[in-house]
């Protein structure tokens, strides 16, 4: 694969993709490949749906799997070209994505059908809708053990599905709000999160629970390392990242990270992590240590991120509300020399613009009624 260099970039506008349609668009959005002294090179966006959130690469042809929520599609980007190629119906309100390269398949987990739709990669054609839980939000392979396993968040289940016959093999309990899970493939332990328990339940590959981790407020996403035996989890609401001893399933460490990182994926070399903050529209490169190495502008309320099995230095990220995936590299041999400067926001500091809210009896009142007082705010995200 040979993505753009810079200079070579162009820009295009391909628009949003219709809701549960299945048109093929050529053509490149917005591709800036830029030089960077930051750790990254940024190389382009490509507009692909309504709410991407989870994203997969295929790393036999270079193409991008984007499970797009709100357009009940996969869009799939041409990786070399940075362009949509085709959509694939599934399921109502696909989430996560994810690939076992031995039957040649993807895996949607659709949370308004509670099913995973099984994709073929080579037609591009759904061939079979397996019955999970209420509610499938996240998904996680095992090749080696035949094992696919989904979390399904209303039904406080994980789903164990044998990934060559497609028979459900167990549903084990977890907790309110079970959804992303990842697996240590030297160990077979299975890590499953749940986001309104705020916990992590670990599992044997079989589904026999090992033991629970209370964690930070709305723990959304996991990883592992199995050389150090760590785990890793994101506590969205709580702004952190949880480092959990393997062994003793203990909590060493709660690093603080940019505002409601929702995505969460180990490097390559089990050295770094790639996180994704919804709330500040940038994706981090983060030493296990907690240490941030570098802060990636990307689009809006990114969710999903993964780089490139065949090439990872390229790191994408689905973004959920822009409607894009942005690529970029990853420039990094180690740990930089120095941490990276906080660059705060330009409205902090600045006083808040005009905002006209209802209460609870409908009757509307400005902020500045309130200016010198503490009040809360609250926001409600659906994601």
């Amino acid at each position: 694969m040979s993505l753009l260099e810079p200079g070579e970039g162009a820009s295009f506008d391909l628009g949003g993709l219709p809701a549960g349609g299945a048109a093929e668009t050529d053509g490149a959005a917005c591709l800036v490949p830029t030089a960077s002294e930051a750790g990254y090179r940024l190389i382009g966006d490509v507009q692909v749906g309504y709410d991407p959130e989870g994203v997969v690469v295929d790393p036999l042809t270079d193409l991008v799997y984007i499970s797009c929520s709100r357009s009940n599609a996969v869009t799939v980007v041409d990786l070399e070209k940075l362009a949509v190629v085709g959509s694939i119906p599934v399921g109502r309100e696909p989430i996560d994505i994810c690939i076992d390269q031995q039957t040649r398949r993807a895996f949607t987990a659709d949370a308004r059908s509670d099913q995973v739709s099984v994709i073929d990669l080579d037609t591009r054609q759904v061939v079979a809708e397996v019955a999970v839980g209420s509610f499938p939000a996240g998904l996680a392979v095992d090749e080696g053990r035949r094992r696919l396993y989904c979390g399904d968040t209303m039904g406080c289940t994980m789903t164990i599905v044998d990934l060559d016959s497609l028979e459900v093999l167990a549903q084990v309990p977890a907790e309110l709000g079970a959804g992303a899970i990842t697996v240590d493939l030297t160990r077979g332990r299975v890590y499953c999160v749940n986001f309104v328990a705020s916990s992590m339940n670990v599992f044997e590959s079989d589904g026999e629970p090992v033991g629970r981790v209370q964690l930070g407020e709305g723990t959304c996403a996991v990883a592992v390392s199995p050389t150090a035996n760590k785990v890793f989890a994101v506590n969205s609401l709580a702004s952190t990242i949880s480092e959990i001893d393997g062994e003793s399933l203990e909590v060493l460490a709660d690093h603080r990270v940019p505002n409601a990182p929702v995505g969460l994926f180990m490097g390559p070399g089990e050295d770094r992590l790639y996180v994704a903050n919804r709330g500040d529209g940038t994706a981090t490169i983060l030493g296990l240590d907690g240490s941030e190495w570098a802060r990636v502008p990307v689009g809006s309320a990114p969710g999903g991120i993964t780089y490139h099995p065949g090439r990872p230095e390229i790191v994408l990220v689905a973004n959920a509300g822009t409607g894009s995936l942005t690529v970029f590299e990853d420039l990094l041999a180690e740990a930089p020399p120095e941490r990276p400067a906080e660059t705060p926001h330009p409205l902090v500091g600045q006083k808040l613009p005009p905002i006209t809210l209802p209460d609870l009896d409908g009757k509307e009142h400005e902020l500045s009624e309130w200016e010198g007082k503490p009040y809360i705010v609250n926001v409600f995200a659906s994601w």
